[in-house]
């Protein structure tokens, strides 16, 4: 991100850095599975939401 000053960034890189490779190897996996998860997740309420056979409860939808 653009909007990180840069001495919180030499911050994190020095705590990232200062973790041994398993460690950090061990983060990434965790991270990398939260983030599938999460688009797996975004990617199907996208797919319910413009699913023409799911009921929506709203009342101003038309029918």
């Amino acid at each position: 991100m653009n909007d990180t000053p840069q001495h919180i960034k030499d911050l994190q890189l020095k705590i990232w850095l200062s973790k041994s490779p398993a460690e950090r190897l061990k983060q990434f996996m965790e991270d990398n599975t939260a983030l599938f998860q999460f688009w797996k997740a975004a990617k199907k309420s996208t797919i319910e939401a413009n699913d023409p056979t799911v009921e929506t409860k709203t009342t101003d939808s038309p029918q």
